[in-house]
C-alpha cells in the first residue's frame, strides 16, 4: 500500500489550505465565554501524528486517540469490560451467531446536525474494500460474507453481507460465527464516516473541518499537520448535556523531556508516554497516573531478506538478547516479555492473563544462539552481513536500539546499523516492506488475543514482513470457528507459539507501564476496557 508522490503533494496542499482557513488561536478561543461562564479548555499532549484520521484509511495510533473524543462506534466497552451502546441503541443476533442486527439511535447526529444513519457505516466499509482504499484493517472485514471476495474483485462490492433495511437499521451477515464480533466492532473499519463527505477521492478530507465531522462528544475545528488539532464540543451530540469541556487542544510533542516541561509550565494539562523518572518525581502526587499498557514492542525481521529468511538466524537473534538489560537501558517503565499477545491482556477462557496460561514461549540462551548462528553458516558472526535496524527517532526508541545493537554485537558478533527515522516515514517504509529489521509496536484495539495474531495471517493488511505460513493461518481460522472458549483459547496459544516460538516471525521485546501527568483540576476521567483514559465526560474545576 505505497503512497505515491502525488498523494503526498495533495496532502501537503490540503494541509496548507486547512491551516490558513482554520488558524484561529487556541488561547483566544479559551478566553471566550459560554452563557456568561468561562469556557473550559484543556490541552493534551500527543505523540507524532501517525497515519490518518480516516477510519477507512491508515487509521492507527493517531486515529485511536482522536476517535475516543470525536467518533462514536456502534458499541464500546467500559473499564470492567461491560458493553456500552454508543451509536447503536440495541442489537440482536440469530441462534448460530451469523446475523447481527443493530438498531441505531434516533438521536444520533453529526456535528453539522445531520442524522447518523446506516449508510454512514456502510460508507466506511465500502471505502475500505474499494480498489483505492488505504485501510490496513480491511482484512478485519473478512468475517462479513463476501467481503474478502469484494476486496479482491470490486465488481462484487454490492453483494457483501452488510445491509441497511432502513436508515436506522444495520445488518451484518457473517460468513461464519464470530464469538468476538462485538469487540471487532470497535475497530476503525466499522466506525461511521459521513456519506458524501468522507470520500476516497479526497484523501485529505479529514483535515478540513468542513468535511471532518464528528458524531461523538467533540468535533474538529482546526488541523495543522505535525503541530496540533483543536476539538470543540459537539452541540448535536446525543449526550451533550454530560459534556462539560468546551474545547480540547491536542498538541504534537514528540520529545519526552519537552513534554514534561510543557506540563510543568502549564502549556499542557495532560501528558502521557512520559519517562520513568516521573514515577519517582511525582510519587504520591495527584498529577501522576499510570496503567499497564496492552502493548508489545517487538523486532520485525523481513522474511524476504537473507539471512533473515533462515529460521535459525531469527531464533538466534530472539534468544540472543537479554531483555531485562535492554529494558533497564530504557527505563523502569519497560518490562521484558517473550509474549507477542499483550502481557497484561486477560484471557477470555479463564480468569488468568493470557500470557500466564502457558509456559514462556521461549527462553533467552546466548550459547544456544551462537550454536544456531554456526549451524546457519556464521560462526561467531563471521560473514554475517550488516543489517539495518529501523526505528522511530524518539529518545526511548533510540536508547532501546542502541542496547539491542550492543547486545547483538557482544553476544553474537553481529553488526547492526541503526537508522532512526521520522515517525510517518518509518511507518510508511515498514508498511511498504522497505526494511531489514524494524522496531514495531502493537497496542490492542480490542481485548482479544486474535487482535495480535490476525496481524500476520497471509492475507492481513498489517503483514509487513511477508509471513506466509499455512499452519499459522489454519490455527487462526480454526480459533475463529471454535465456539467453546477453552478450545478457542488453546488454538490461540498454538497460533502464538507457531508465530513466535517455532518460526520466530516476530521477536517480542517488552511491554510498558504507561506514565502520565494530569492536571488535578480535571475530574470525571473514566477508562475503557484497555485501561485508556476517556475524557469525553470529564470536567475542569475552577
Amino acid at each position: 500500500m505505497k503512497k505515491t508522490k502525488t498523494w503526498g503533494l495533495l496532502l501537503c496542499a490540503a494541509l496548507v489550505l486547512t491551516a490558513a482557513a482554520c488558524g484561529a488561536d487556541a488561547g483566544q478561543k479559551a478566553a471566550e465565554t459560554r452563557d456568561g461562564a468561562p469556557r473550559k479548555s484543556i490541552t493534551m499532549k500527543s505523540g507524532a501524528m501517525e497515519g490518518s484520521l480516516d477510519p477507512a484509511g491508515v487509521a492507527i495510533s493517531s486515529y485511536v486517540e482522536y476517535a475516543k473524543l470525536c467518533i462514536d462506534p456502534l458499541v464500546s466497552f467500559d473499564g470492567q469490560g461491560a458493553l456500552i451502546y454508543e451509536a447503536a441503541e440495541s442489537h440482536t443476533v440469530n441462534e448460530d451467531q451469523t446475523v447481527w442486527t443493530f438498531r441505531l439511535r434516533a438521536d444520533g447526529k453529526w456535528s453539522d446536525g445531520s442524522p447518523v444513519v446506516a449508510a454512514d457505516f456502510l460508507n466506511t466499509i465500502r471505502r475500505c474494500l474499494a480498489p483505492d482504499g488505504q485501510s490496513i484493517y480491511a482484512d478485519q472485514l473478512y468475517v462479513i460474507r463476501g467481503a474478502q471476495e469484494a476486496h479482491e474483485d470490486p465488481a462484487l462490492l454490492d453483494a457483501i453481507g452488510v445491509s441497511a433495511p432502513d436508515e436506522y437499521t444495520l445488518v451484518f451477515t457473517l460468513k461464519q460465527p464470530c464469538t468476538y464480533f462485538l469487540k471487532l466492532l470497535t475497530l476503525p473499519v466499522f466506525a461511521p464516516s459521513k456519506e458524501g463527505l468522507a470520500v476516497n477521492s479526497d484523501i485529505a478530507w479529514y483535515t478540513n473541518p468542513a468535511t471532518s465531522l464528528g458524531n461523538g462528544a467533540f468535533y474538529m475545528t482546526e488541523y495543522v499537520q505535525d503541530e496540533r488539532y483543536v476539538l470543540s464540543k459537539n452541540p448535536h451530540y446525543h449526550s451533550a448535556d454530560r459534556v462539560k469541556i468546551d474545547e480540547i487542544v491536542v498538541r504534537t510533542i514528540t520529545d519526552s523531556t519537552a513534554a514534561v516541561a510543557a506540563y510543568q509550565s502549564g502549556e499542557v494539562d495532560v501528558a502521557s508516554g512520559l519517562p520513568a523518572y516521573i514515577l519517582d518525581e511525582y510519587a504520591g502526587k495527584e498529577d501522576l497516573y499510570i496503567w499497564n499498557m496492552q502493548t508489545t514492542k517487538f523486532i520485525l525481521p523481513n522474511l524476504r531478506v537473507a539471512p533473515l529468511d533462515d529460521v535459525r538466524v531469527r531464533q538466534a537473534i530472539a534468544i540472543g538478547i537479554d531483555r531485562a538489560s535492554a529494558c533497564a537501558a530504557v527505563g523502569s517503565d519497560y518490562i521484558p516479555t517473550t509474549s507477542f499477545v499483550a502481557k497484561s491482556m486477560v484471557s477470555n477462557a479463564s480468569d488468568k492473563l493470557f500470557s500466564e496460561e502457558k509456559a514462556p514461549l521461549f527462553a533467552e540462551d546466548i550459547e544456544r544462539a551462537r550454536q544456531l548462528l554456526t549451524e546457519a553458516g556464521y560462526p561467531g558472526g563471521a560473514g554475517f552481513p550488516a543489517l539495518t535496524y529501523n526505528y522511530p527517532n524518539t529518545e526511548t526508541d533510540s536508547d532501546l536500539a542502541q542496547a539491542i545493537q550492543a547486545q547483538l554485537k557482544d553476544n553474537l558478533g553481529i553488526n547492526i546499523e541503526l537508522n532512526g527515522m521520522e515517525m510517518q516515514v518509518f511507518s510508511s517504509e515498514r508498511r511498504a516492506g522497505n526494511f531489514e529489521l524494524s522496531r514495531h509496536s502493537w497496542t490492542a484495539d480490542y481485548t482479544d488475543p486474535i487482535n495480535y495474531l490476525a496481524l500476520y495471517t497471509s492475507y492481513s493488511g498489517n503483514n509487513d514482513n511477508g509471513v506466509d505460513d499455512a499452519e499459522f493461518d489454519r490455527l487462526v481460522e480454526a480459533s475463529n470457528l471454535a465456539m467453546d472458549p477453552a478450545e478457542r483459547g488453546e488454538l490461540l496459544h498454538e497460533a502464538e507459539a507457531q508465530l513466535v516460538a517455532n518460526q520466530f516471525y516476530v521477536i517480542p521485546l517488552n511491554t510498558q507501564i504507561y506514565v502520565g501527568l494530569r492536571n488535578p483540576k480535571i475530574t470525571g476521567v473514566t477508562v475503557n476496557d484497555r485501561g485508556e483514559g476517556m475524557y469525553r465526560f470529564a470536567d475542569l474545576l475552577p
